[in-house]
């Protein structure tokens, strides 16, 4: 998959082109109809189909104190998207002399000289209503369509996509991720919520007192998460073997060690290794009961195994959509 961080890259791609712009935090429902309508197009007219993102949200340069928690980090929503058949990605550094540009410098740059011969077939930028671009924002999907004109490219504005109601938006999502909500979360994702770590040493406390040995992820780079408690989880190791887990995202209350940032410690099923040093990828399959705190270790133990059996028939009758 070809990945190009340059406008000026970008205009060497030959034409026609079919774009579809925007950050796509999340490549949600929404985004991924965006993404493949645009592979569709490309395919139908002979072209190439590309995606153009920021490699960090424009708030966070702009306004940092109101820029959102992202939902994935770049090298995450950088695979959702290629994975949906894309031919390449334009990810562009987005930076204060960026915003400053004009909108019809900014197309200017990413179209770069027409070529001659043009092609019968236009180029094709896919966008939600609520794109924009250039300094101050002040490039519309309507101006878009003008600068069209200009650069023999067609403005395609996409519909919203849906969920009970109301347009999906990575708001939503992030909002239903941190209530704890993770079916409303999975139906607008399309996918389980996920989050990816390096396996850390913990206190040991599983294996040497609770006979349930875990995987132990800090949350200290993890921006969203759903609430303390313990979850149903699916976790993908860095070979890309996949086994159901139960997961327990808090701070140890029984073991009176609340000074600790919450941390994500997993128990694999049917797992035998050491993955001290891993990346481990942990999907968010269901919730099964606040974080709680117990009498002593055998209390705790005996619910765990509760929560080991709830978890498999969860797995057993449900299907996944965690990919």
């Amino acid at each position: 998959m070809k990945r190009i961080r340059q406008l000026a890259g970008f205009s060497k791609v030959p034409r026609p082109f079919f774009l579809a712009a925007g950050f796509f935090d999340g490549v949600h429902l929404g985004h991924q109809l965006i993404i493949r309508e645009t592979v569709s197009r490309a395919r139908e007219a002979g072209g190439e189909s590309w995606v153009l993102t920021f490699d960090q949200h424009p708030l966070s340069v702009l306004a940092p104190d109101r820029a959102p928690a992202l939902l994935y980090p770049l090298e995450d929503r950088l695979s959702q998207i290629e994975s949906l058949g894309v031919d390449g990605t334009l990810i562009l550094p987005f930076t204060r002399s960026l915003a400053a540009e004009s909108p019809a410098r900014f197309i200017d740059r990413l179209c770069g000289p027409l070529p001659q011969p043009l092609s019968k077939i236009w180029s094709e930028i896919r966008c939600g209503a609520n794109w924009r671009f250039g300094s101050r924002a002040s490039g519309t999907p309507e101006l878009l369509a003008t600068l069209g004109e200009r650069y023999h490219f067609r403005a395609v504005i996409a519909p919203y996509a849906e969920f009970k109601g109301e347009a999906i938006s990575s708001t939503r999502i992030r909002q239903a991720i941190q209530s704890g909500n993770l079916a409303d979360a999975t139906a607008m994702l399309g996918r389980c919520f996920s989050v990816r770590g390096t396996v850390c040493r913990g206190r040991g406390v599983g294996a040497k007192q609770l006979a349930t040995a875990t995987a132990n992820l800090s949350t200290a780079d993890l921006p969203v998460l759903p609430p303390c408690g313990v979850y149903a989880t699916e976790a993908q190791l860095t070979d890309g073997r996949r086994f159901h887990a139960v997961t327990d995202l808090g701070v140890h209350p029984t073991f009176h060690d609340k000074s600790v940032a919450p941390l994500l410690e997993t128990h694999l099923l049917d797992f035998q290794g050491d993955l001290y040093g891993q990346t481990i990828k942990l999907f968010f399959v269901a919730r099964l009961r606040d974080e709680e705190v117990f009498p002593d270790a055998k209390a705790l133990q005996r619910q765990i195994l509760t929560d080991i059996d709830q978890a498999r028939r969860i797995f057993a009758t449900h299907i996944l959509t965690c990919l």
